[in-house]
Formats: C-alpha cells, sequence, structure tokens
C-alpha cells in the first residue's frame, strides 16, 4: 500500500482483535485527520470492531476488505475465513443506515483491488473537496435562468457549502495598477489572436481577469457563479467570458450564468485529478455521427484548444461587444456530468464519449462528442428537468462520480448509457 503516496496512513502498531485494543489506539489518533477508514479482514471476526468503528466516525466512509482464501489446513480448515468476516460487517453497517460502506476484494496487487481502491480514494477526494467549500455567487443567476439555482441551506446541509454574495457593482469597480494591466494583456495577446479586438476592450479583459483572481484570492473562494449578462455588456463594456477562460486555464473554477451546481460539479471533476473542464450547452444532436455538439458562447480555457482551429477572441457576442474566446476544443476521451437537485432528490447525470475533430465552422468555444446514444442522452437530461448546461471532463471519470453519488445516496442516471 506504499505505492500510495498521496495518503497519510495512521496504522495501528499491531493487528487489532478487540474494541479494548481499539479504544487504547483511538486514543492516540486526532480524529480530525480521518477522511477514510479501511477496515481488513484478516480472518472471520465479530462485528463489534466495525460497529465500534462507525459509531466513533459517524460521517467518515469506511472501506470493507477481504482477501483471498489461504489453501486449506492439513485437517482440513478454512483457513481465513475473511471474506465472511468483511461480509458480516458490511451487511452490519449497511442495516443501520450506513450508506458510505464499500467493499473490495482481492490481494493489493490485484488489478480489481487496485482498480476498487482508486474509485475508493476518489470518493475521499470529492468529499474532502466538497466539505465546507465556499463559492462566490457574483451577481445571482442569469435573468429567467431559474432552472440553475439552488436553496441554498440545502446546499449546506448536503454539502456544507458556503455561498457568498457579491454584487455586480463590486466587481465593476476594480480597477488594477497598469502595470499588472500591461502584463496580462500581453499574455492575452500571446495566447490568442486579438486582432479583431480594440485596445480598449483589450484592457477591459485583462482588468477583470485580475478582479476575477483577486476576488478569489481575498475571498478564498473555491469557485465563482457570475451572472455574466445582461448587465456586464451594458454596464462594464465587455462580456466577462474571455476573462472567465483565462482564469479557467490557471485553475480556477469559474461557472456561467450563476450555475452554483456547474461549478460543484466542476470541482467534483478536480477533486480526482480532471484538470480539463468546461461548462457546456448540449446544443445539437448529429445523428449521422451519433455525435453531440457541446458549445458554449466562448469561456473554454485555450488549455482546451485542439492545436488546428484559429484560436482568438472575437466580439461577435452581445451584439459585437463581446469578449469571447473562440476555438475547437481538442479530442479525446470525455466524461459528461452534471451534479443538480431536481424534484426532491440529488441527481448525477454521467456518461461518457469521445470528443472528435471538429472543423471551425461556428462562433464560440465548442466540440462534436460521439456517444452511445445521442437522442437518448438528451431525452435523459431533458425529461428528469435538469439545466442546459453539463460538465465535460477530459478523461474517464464515471465509475468514480457513480461510486460517490451512491454513497451519498443520490439518484444517477445516464450510467446506461457508457
Amino acid at each position: 500500500m506504499k505505492e500510495y503516496k498521496e495518503i497519510t496512513w495512521i496504522t495501528p502498531p499491531d493487528v487489532i482483535e478487540y474494541t479494548e485494543n481499539l479504544v487504547s489506539f483511538l486514543s492516540r489518533v486526532q480524529k480530525e485527520d480521518i477522511d477514510g477508514i479501511v477496515i481488513m479482514s484478516a480472518t472471520f471476526h465479530l462485528g463489534d470492531i466495525a460497529l465500534f468503528l462507525s459509531k466513533e466516525f459517524p460521517n467518515v466512509p469506511i472501506l470493507c476488505w477481504a482477501v483471498p482464501e489461504l489453501p486449506y489446513s492439513s485437517e482440513g480448515r478454512v483457513r481465513l475465513n475473511s471474506l465472511v468476516g468483511a461480509h458480516l460487517d458490511v451487511s452490519n453497517l449497511k442495516k443501520i443506515g450506513r450508506r458510505d460502506i464499500n467493499f473490495v476484494y482481492g490481494l493489493s496487487k490485484s488489478t480489481h483491488f487496485k482498480e476498487k481502491f482508486k474509485e475508493w480514494l476518489d470518493i475521499l477526494k470529492i468529499n474532502k473537496a466538497l466539505e465546507k467549500a465556499k463559492i462566490g455567487l457574483v451577481g445571482g443567476h442569469a435573468k429567467t435562468f431559474i432552472n440553475v439555482d439552488v436553496y441554498e441551506p440545502l446546499l449546506f446541509k448536503e454539502f456544507g457549502i458556503m455561498i457568498e454574495h457579491i454584487s455586480l457593482e463590486t466587481v465593476f469597480g476594480l480597477a488594477m495598477d497598469s502595470n499588472s494591466l500591461e502584463s496580462v494583456k500581453q499574455e492575452i495577446e500571446r495566447v490568442y489572436d486579438t486582432s479583431k479586438i480594440s485596445e480598449e476592450k483589450k484592457k477591459k479583459v485583462a482588468n477583470l481577469a485580475i478582479s476575477l483572481r483577486r476576488i478569489m484570492e481575498t475571498g478564498n473562494f473555491d469557485a465563482l457563479a457570475i451572472r455574466c449578462w445582461p448587465e456586464f455588456v451594458f454596464h462594464y463594456g465587455i462580456s466577462p467570458c474571455a476573462a472567465m477562460a483565462w482564469n479557467m486555464a490557471q485553475g480556477a473554477i469559474l461557472s456561467c450564468e450563476g450555475d452554483i451546481l456547474g461549478a460543484i460539479t466542476m470541482l467534483m471533476f478536480k477533486a480526482i485529478g480532471c484538470q480539463d473542464v468546461y461548462l457546456s450547452d448540449i446544443s445539437q444532436i448529429i445523428e449521422e455521427e451519433s455525435a453531440l455538439l457541446m458549445w458554449h458562447c466562448g469561456v473554454a480555457p485555450h488549455n482546451l484548444w485542439d492545436g488546428k482551429s484559429k484560436k482568438s477572441l472575437e466580439t461577435y457576442f452581445a451584439g459585437g461587444k463581446g469578449v469571447t474566446t473562440d476555438f475547437v476544443l481538442k479530442p479525446g476521451h470525455v466524461t459528461i456530468a452534471r451534479v443538480d437537485y431536481t424534484e426532491g432528490k440529488w441527481t448525477l447525470f454521467v456518461t461518457e464519449g469521445e470528443a472528435i475533430p471538429t472543423d471551425q465552422e461556428l462562433k464560440g468555444t465548442y466540440v462534436r462528442v460521439k456517444v452511445k446514444d445521442p437522442l437518448k442522452v438528451v431525452n435523459t437530461v431533458v425529461e428528469n428537468g435538469l439545466p442546459h448546461h453539463v460538465v465535460i471532463g477530459y478523461g474517464s471519470f464515471a465509475k468514480s462520480l457513480v461510486g460517490f453519488s451512491k454513497m451519498r445516496g443520490w439518484r444517477v442516471i445516464g450510467d446506461d448509457l457508457l
């Protein structure tokens, strides 16, 4: 188990057979340091140790591990009976209402064990990332977009996440020093073709990019959800898309149109190692390619660029006031996911697909994604009342997201399309 270098192990000095030994060990442990518990069933045992741990750590996920049986003894006896011991623990814990219990069977070096253990570690990472996370909501959600709204006490109850409201006027009023502005403006000009953008607009993009970063740093926010229209264009002079995309490329999480749960979905992806995420609309079904057009007006981070299309800043949005990013996203395997609270239930939609090479025919940022059944994907999202935003994460992350959701007792949809 030493290969899992991201883990700090807190292990007892000897095998624990009785709860008295466990009490002695726990007296030397800082409970707040515990993110997950592994109970290795070395042999058959009574259920008191697992039940005691459940009582002491009611909100800490537990993994019950059974190892393969050794050759039978010369007397014809089962030597370990590990599987039955682990089965007893899981059954006991489930019967008392624990949902955050997982089971794994096998030797630590086996492929099956490594896959299951990684999924469990990802569950812990998502838990840790969301616990007490702080999100800044700039200006509320976009006009009439009540489908991306969320009841804050419910959000805190489920995740412990706090929302802090920031007025649009606060953002509009921030002005950065000329040296910082010039430095970021030059970086933007190096990354993008900015020939269609006036100097004034480029300075506004640079000023807003720095302002959003400062807000995140000074407020200690894990993500920002921003009401990006219509006020930005009319009162600040540009839309915030390019500035948001710039910060996304630096690793920040920002979501369009005040979509808090879209930001939370991106936080979940980031927690399990997905660095390339994009909040997108499902804009078109392309039946002849068994694909979906994943498009948004121009807020994808430039690290998702396909390396072939023209990568530019554009003013097409909001009657020519812009400013948005404009390029095609790179090909590769992707996970499509969305967390939502709908019909009185926390819900995860998740499936996977393949982003395929896409011609640059549109403004904005987009890519075609080949999926198993595009019409069924759309029907699943729409008919279950999910918002019109989903998150694309490059890589295969569905199993970990499903594992986390099932542990929370959420409804999972779309996984039949994997």
